[in-house]
């Protein structure tokens, strides 16, 4: 069957799809993947047939530009899409399916968002209620995805196996030789957790006490000069001996190439419902509450250790 499978967000929104990518290819599906221009390059060229990448409107306006939207329908229905697969919540990938396949498979929040969840299901024809609040989240993104696919494959639980994952991530083999370095993951994420520049600095350089720091820059909340710079981004990571990082993209290509992840989410009401949520999925990882005082120094020498 060919299929289309809609991730209109940010990078580990989509790279929380990938053991549900893996388990359809293992089926024998023809996939091809809707993308942002914000997560384009995050799976490998090898992971899809077809890859269609939309530009997103300029803020305040909501959706994707017009012409991307037509192209993309119009491409979609030569290659022939009999089903799609929509991984995301925004309204306009709901629009988008109903233009790419003949039948399409997406979430609903019951009564939860009444409204939202009329109008959603307006486009499908399968609807699968997931909880809205984030009080209610028991499961892993990865396994709340993995429900899209239904009777689609037979594998019963998304799979931690990193042969198959990794490559669907930065290509080649399901292993890598481990450079002699930490990456540490750079940016905005790290101010909205509340840790200063300052107190960041002077972890920065506990760090280098373990290993030499690789500094990473860019990430799902500033953005890519281009895809080969997101790429060469996800091979720095896959190749790390460990990385440090507030939740984010990095944690979530960490989890699924094998790289040994510090995680530090923010505090807040939802903190452990996030970090069940959000974990890396497939790699050793020490989840953190992000304040001045969180052990990551120590936690990051422990993996080191294992690693």
């Amino acid at each position: 069957m060919r299929i289309l499978l809609v991730r209109l967000d940010g990078i580990g929104d989509a790279l929380a799809c990938a053991p549900l990518v893996a388990a359809l290819r293992a089926a024998g599906h023809e996939l091809g993947v809707a993308l942002s221009q914000a997560n384009a390059a995050i799976f490998s060229e090898t992971a899809f047939e077809w890859t269609h990448v939309l530009r997103r409107n300029p803020w305040p306006a909501h959706g994707h530009a017009r012409e991307d939207v037509s192209a993309t329908i119009a491409s979609a229905r030569r290659i022939g899409y009999e089903l799609a697969l929509i991984a995301s919540e925004e309204p306009d990938a709901y629009a988008l399916a109903a233009g790419c396949a003949p039948r399409r498979v997406g979430f609903v929040n019951g009564w939860e968002k009444p409204l939202k969840s009329l109008r959603a299901r307006r486009f499908l024809d399968r609807a699968i209620v997931r909880p809205a609040s984030l009080s209610r989240h028991t499961e892993h993104e990865v396994e709340t995805l993995f429900r899209l696919g239904g009777r689609l494959f037979d594998e019963r639980t998304p799979t931690r196996d990193l042969a198959r994952l990794r490559p669907l991530v930065v290509g080649g083999g399901g292993e890598t030789e481990r450079g002699e370095y930490l990456a540490l993951q750079l940016g905005p994420k790290w101010d909205a957790a509340g840790i200063e520049r300052a107190v960041l600095a002077r972890l920065e350089a506990a760090l280098v006490e373990v290993l030499p720091v690789q500094r990473l820059g860019a990430n799902d909340r500033t953005g890519f000069a281009s895809e080969d710079e997101m790429r060469a981004w996800k091979r720095t990571i896959a190749a790390a001996r460990v990385l440090v990082t507030p939740d984010g993209g990095a944690a979530h290509v960490a989890g699924m190439t094998g790289t040994p992840c510090v995680d530090l989410f923010p505090a807040g009401a939802h903190l452990r419902a996030q970090m069940r949520r959000w974990a890396p999925w497939a790699s050793r990882s020490a989840l953190l509450v992000a304040d001045r005082d969180a052990p990551v120094v120590s936690a990051a020498r422990e993996l080191c250790a294992r690693s």
